[in-house]
């Protein structure tokens, strides 16, 4: 049993059982099957998918590299920063709830997720340094001009920082823009290498906390504010959440999320393989 799963994750305990059947000629009953693999320490988790190219030799050099060069810039005395965006919109919520047993865990929903809001950051090992969100779309010139913003109000001294960020469309001109400051150095994570970037744990932060405030709140967002339309007043509401989520990041949760993700460059340096969500 524990082979058909260590094979084949997704795998239903019908199915083992199935397997077992005809491969042994023993008919198990999934209940059966459920203690023996729970006794195996086997639970249900949520699946993570693994792009097939993620630990490829070429991407496993990549991630190498670029994590020494991290370790020479921090090595040298540089501040190193890391940018990134995310999104949001009404349809966030949690995916798991509680229900009495027999019955569906169901939630009121908005009928339309309505647009996405984004939060573009910027953050050290002591916290957040600058931060925005805007509504709609966000292009490469969008991310250009915030990175020009984001830098000018930056209280590092600019030719001892190097800026960390990923592979995104959005992002193929930053060199251009780096290179309007003396001194700035621009790296660029391996591909598939987001357990290497700290702010990916402030997104997920955010998120969680955005999350439980919209849970407790939800007829606010359903009520709707004399003199501007349902799609503003949920855009705010959406907007306030953010804000409040982003408050909650402080300086120790920071330096917790770089010592995270710094415990797997040993790993990378020796061109080990990288998991998603870790």
């Amino acid at each position: 049993m524990v082979t058909y799963v260590e094979e084949n994750p997704l795998i239903a305990l019908v199915e083992i059982g199935r397997n077992l059947r005809q491969d042994t000629g023993v008919t198990i009953s999934v209940p059966t099957i459920h203690r023996h693999l729970h006794g195996q320490l086997f639970t249900m988790k949520k699946v993570v998918a693994e792009p097939v190219a993620m630990n490829n030799a070429a991407n496993k050099q990549k991630r190498a590299e670029y994590v020494r060069k991290v370790m020479a810039a921090t090595g040298s005395g540089r501040s190193v920063l890391y940018m990134d965006e995310t999104n949001a919109n009404l349809f966030l919520r949690r995916s798991q709830g509680r229900s009495r047993r027999g019955l569906r865990c169901s939630v009121k929903a908005a009928t339309s997720k309505g647009p996405n809001v984004h939060i573009i950051g910027l953050m050290s090992q002591t916290g957040i340094i600058y931060w925005e969100r805007r509504r709609g779309s966000f292009r490469k010139t969008d991310c250009s001009d915030w990175l020009r913003r984001a830098l000018q109000a930056c209280p590092l001294p600019l030719d001892q920082v190097t800026i960390v960020c990923d592979n995104a469309p959005v992002h193929c001109d930053l060199e251009a823009v780096a290179a309007e400051f003396p001194g700035l150095e621009l790296v660029r994570t391996a591909p598939y290498s987001a357990p290497l970037n700290p702010i990916e744990a402030v997104w997920s932060a955010v998120k969680a906390n955005m999350k439980r405030g919209m849970a407790s709140s939800f007829s606010a967002m359903m009520d709707t504010t004399d003199g501007i339309t349902q799609q503003e007043h949920r855009l705010r509401y959406l907007e306030a959440k953010m804000d409040a989520a982003m408050e909650c990041i402080n300086p120790v949760m920071c330096m917790n999320f770089y010592n995270h993700v710094q415990r797997h460059y040993a790993g990378c340096v020796a061109l080990a393989d990288l998991a998603m969500g870790v």
